[in-house]
């Protein structure tokens, strides 16, 4: 059996819920595994990018769903003083939680870990001796014996330069300059994360050699460097760099002289070669500041996105004097309105030509280190989801990859300046009704405009034609009452948009899993690891169920995309647009439109350098409409419906409510036959804000985990969740002043702090009879949030009664 049916098939995959590989605790520790030559190694082996531009694995397509977080979860803590059975019993112990590890994330639908903590530059070790990398590469060899997958997360930890490696490039003319240079910089060292890598090539080389350093990593417990190993399946050169808001926001000022002189100079070779003189450059821009000059090399790199006075800038004094002495006049800093339209679109070519340049040559040598690091896709960097040219760089590289995250609480807008313009009004209100709290002190999203996002779109609208796309990180804050739908409203923008990965944040797994798998059974934390954000779900079990329902929707494809998307094509206009320097200005007022046409035709988005204007080919949903339009069906499988505040999947593999059930009738009924009715929430004592059957706030998932059709898979999984807080939650007062709803009745008696609460999560169970020929005489199993049976039997013609006396995590229906 090939890698690809190994992780695809269904069977195995839920088999191998109930049956672990862990070390069990008497067996050796292991020893290091010869090296194995990749050569040997078939192609199809290694994640590609097929004709289609999705991913496939031996030429078949496969997604991913990934977690990202504190991987993996135990280390052995050694002790100088620990005899040699102390420290064998502790390295075993480490070991078993990191394949307890592998099988949680089995259990919980994920066959991706995006991976952060890769060893550092040179550190080796030897299988057994207990380090951060012995561990962590049996974690990624655990990975791969369960046929999952890794994605090597922002190789851009590679420290620091100093003048020692001056000669890291051949060039001995600029050799002692630079070295004199660098050591007045933060006492003679600089990172290489510094944004002058683009134009030093010293910096570039030498973060070249460090990554690969990293790459060429030799995993003694697989016997393949990490940039031939298959199990790798996708890679990045760089997290979140956002490279261009930092230019444009005149980050490179801060720099010492030597490299703000470096940036001028390849600003005046880039304005040479396009305009040649100082004439058909102010021909071009109608005008140039007192002392520029390009003979002189003084011609400054303006406008950017803030006012620029000249108290920090690197040029010869003549030019500088002449500089200050007009703003002086002027008594000004300069800004993008002192200049025409044409310098802020040459600055911004500059840039975009710098930055892309500089990822293709990081691009190019990472791939010849490997067989992986060649044949996987290789994302040049991560987000920024609303800015074009952030884009048009993911639109170079092999794969779009964009982030977004939302709230589930809410407050008001406080911002008292009136907006500039018509584009900042719009802008303006997506940001305010994001954030506005709409039932009570929280956000309810089924009740706004479909989307992940609050104000401009991150996700929706970034998908390149012919490319994969990954999400490379997506949660909802807690705390959040209105949760259970937030997994379903990923998987159905996944999927109308055909993606190809989603990696979830944040997942801090205890220690100790193996030997006491209770230890999943924590308090709900808005503070899990050391990210403060409330970004996690490490300890959810109301969210997580439904993330394994959406996890198996989404990648056995049992929702189809939108068949005939809009796309959205923009020039060079708007790629060079000065406006855009501005965050959320990218793209204009037409722009905000592809959000919710996403949600009702799907979208596309294409950047053409080679025309000047912008087109859209399709039907549009305006953004106008987002507080109008409640129906969106972007399928016949996929309906919304923000009236009511519900999602609906009917496909024959899955079928999914979310939403509140009595505004829908007080049950559903789907096109396979398959019903749910009788539905009853019951709460227990002391939970915060609970969820009543008239409210009927509900997410339930019946999917296919074989990729079949309900009526004839081999193996199916069964959600039915709401909500849950720990016992002793409370918002504060603050809080609910924030959200504008201190007439709650919860904000008479909240404190003046929030109270995170403590176990036990207290669940608000959902009971609902889940009735249809599909699944009438399957058996099923109930399991609870540690995997646990709880309880089986076989389905009668009467349907399946789930209870709400029992903790379900969820139900498993076989046949």
């Amino acid at each position: 059996m090939n890698r690809r049916t190994q992780v695809a098939s269904g069977v195995l995959l839920c088999a191998a819920l109930n049956g672990g590989t862990a070390t069990a605790p008497g067996s050796p520790v292991p020893t290091a595994v010869a090296p194995v030559d990749p050569a040997s190694i078939p192609a199809s082996d290694y994640v590609q990018v097929d004709s289609a531009g999705h991913l496939a694995l031996d030429g078949k397509r496969i997604r991913f769903w990934g977690a990202i977080g504190g991987l993996p979860c135990s280390f052995p803590h050694l002790k100088s003083t620990d005899t040699p059975e102390q420290k064998q019993a502790k390295v075993k112990a480490a070991y078993a939680d990191a394949d307890a590890l592998v099988q949680r994330l089995v259990d919980l639908g994920f066959n991706l870990n995006r991976a952060w903590g890769l060893p550092s530059v040179n550190e080796d070790y030897t299988p057994g001796d207990g380090s951060r990398a012995d561990i962590t590469d049996y974690f990624f060899a655990a990975m791969k014996r369960r046929g999952l997958y890794l994605w090597a997360a922002g190789i851009n930890d590679f420290g620091k330069i100093t003048p020692d490696d001056v000669g890291v490039i051949d060039d001995t003319v600029s050799a002692r300059e630079w070295q004199a240079a660098l050591k007045k910089w933060n006492n003679g060292s600089a990172g290489l994360s510094s944004v002058a890598r683009k134009w030093d090539p010293r910096f570039e080389a030498l973060a070249i050699k460090r990554r690969a350093e990293i790459a060429t990593h030799l995993n003694r417990h697989t016997g393949l460097r990490y940039c031939d190993d298959p199990v790798f399946a996708a890679w990045e050169l760089s997290n979140e760099e956002w490279w261009m808001s930092k230019m444009v926001a005149g980050e490179w000022r801060r720099l010492p002289d030597y490299w703000q002189k470096m940036l001028l100079s390849r600003w005046t070779a880039f304005l040479k070669q396009r305009y040649g003189t100082d004439a058909a450059l102010k021909k071009r821009w109608k005008a140039l500041l007192p002392g520029e000059s390009l003979a002189r090399g003084t011609v400054q790199l303006l406008p950017g996105a803030r006012p620029q006075d000249f108290s920090t800038i690197a040029m010869d004094e003549q030019a500088k004097k002449q500089l200050v002495a007009a703003q002086v006049k002027t008594d000004k800093a300069y800004s993008r309105a002192d200049f025409s339209r044409e310098r802020g679109e040459d600055v911004l070519a500059f840039f975009v030509d710098l930055h892309v340049s500089s990822k293709r040559r990081e691009s190019e040598a990472f791939k010849k280190l490997g067989r992986s690091s060649a044949l996987c896709p290789l994302a040049w960097d991560t987000g920024i989801g609303y800015e074009i040219q952030s884009q048009y760089l993911h639109q170079n590289a092999d794969v779009t990859v964009h982030d977004a995250y939302v709230n589930g609480w809410g407050w008001t807008d406080e911002r008292k300046a009136p907006a500039a313009d018509e584009m900042a009004r719009c802008l303006d209100s997506l940001d305010a009704e994001g954030v506005a709290a709409n039932i009570g002190p929280w956000n309810n999203w089924l009740l706004k405009r479909p989307g992940i996002y609050q104000g401009v779109p991150w996700l929706e609208h970034n998908k390149t034609p012919g490319k994969p796309f990954f999400a490379y990180e997506t949660q909802i804050q807690q705390p959040a009452k209105y949760r259970a739908d937030y997994p379903l409203r990923i998987a159905a923008l996944a999927s109308i948009q055909d993606w190809d990965g989603i990696c979830w944040h944040y997942f801090a797994p205890p220690r100790g899993i193996a030997a006491h798998p209770e230890n999943w059974v924590q308090a709900m934390d808005n503070t899990v690891g050391s990210h403060p954000q409330g970004y996690h779900f490490t300890f959810d079990e109301v969210q997580t169920a439904q993330m394994r329902a959406a996890a198996f929707m989404w990648r056995n494809e049992l929702l189809k995309p939108a068949p005939n998307p809009t796309t959205f094509i923009f020039g060079r206009s708007s790629l060079y647009e000065p406006a855009s320097m501005d965050y959320a200005r990218s793209y204009g007022r037409k722009g905000l439109d592809m959000a919710l046409t996403t949600y009702q035709y799907g979208v596309r988005l294409l950047i053409d350098t080679s025309r000047a204007d912008d087109e859209v080919r399709g039907p549009v949903v305006s953004c106008d409409a987002r507080n109008t339009r409640t129906q969106y069906t972007p399928t016949n499988e996929i309906a919304f419906d923000t009236k009511k505040g519900t999602i609906t999947f009917d496909a024959p593999g899955a079928v999914a409510f979310t939403g509140f059930l009595p505004r829908a009738g007080g049950a559903c009924t789907f096109t396979n036959g398959i019903t749910l009715s009788s539905v009853d929430i019951s709460n227990p004592p002391g939970i915060y804000d609970p969820v009543t059957n008239s409210e009927g706030y509900i997410a339930f998932s019946l999917y296919s985990e074989d990729g079949k059709p309900l009526a004839s898979c081999k193996s199916a999984g069964l959600a039915l969740n709401s909500t849950s807080f720990n016992t002793g939650f409370s918002l504060s007062r603050d809080d609910f002043r924030k959200a504008g709803a201190l007439d709650h009745p919860l904000a008479k008696t909240a404190t003046e702090a929030r109270v995170n609460g403590s176990l036990p999560v207290l669940v608000a169970r959902v009971a609902g009879t889940v009735k249809g020929k599909a699944i009438a005489g399957m058996k099923y199993t109930m399991y609870d949030w540690t995997m646990k049976e709880i309880g089986s039997g076989t389905v009668a013609n009467g349907g399946l009664r789930v209870s709400n006396d029992k903790p379900v995590f969820f139900i498993r229906l076989t046949r």
